[in-house]
């Protein structure tokens, strides 16, 4: 005779307002392709004669567009190569479209705000170095 196992009651599902919240991006958390660009920009730059090439061969980033990247010459925005880089220098982000000034734009959402605080904290320093 088989033996009925009662199953537990069932959660109570999230109110569609708050699963909703849970899947929108904090924009709060996010920084602008070209705050993310500049930021990148400047770390390439400080890197040592060749190290460049070292870097893109070692994360198999392509070398020509990471040159564009470095000295500012690419022809089209690179939002994927950019957030690579980002990767490579600590900082883990996902790729979101944001509203900015009325169009939808791409960002990069941090997960906390503290490496957020942290970029732009060494953006503001290597700013300041070059300038």
């Amino acid at each position: 005779m088989p033996v009925s196992v009662a199953s537990p009651p069932a959660a109570k599902p999230a109110t569609p307002a708050a699963a909703l919240a849970r899947l929108l991006p904090d924009p709060a958390l996010a920084i602008a392709y070209d705050e993310a660009r500049r930021y990148v920009q400047l770390r390439l730059r400080s890197l040592p004669h060749g190290g460049l090439r070292a870097t893109c061969t070692a994360f198999g980033f392509p070398y020509t567009t990471s040159v564009g990247l470095k000295t500012g010459s690419l022809q089209r925005e690179e939002y994927r190569l950019v957030q690579k880089h980002l990767r490579v220098f600590g900082f883990e982000t996902e790729l979101v479209r944001l509203p900015l000034n009325g169009q939808l734009c791409e960002h990069y959402l941090f997960a906390n705000a503290a490496l957020l605080a942290t970029l732009r904290e060494q953006l503001a320093t290597h700013e300041q170095l070059v300038s």
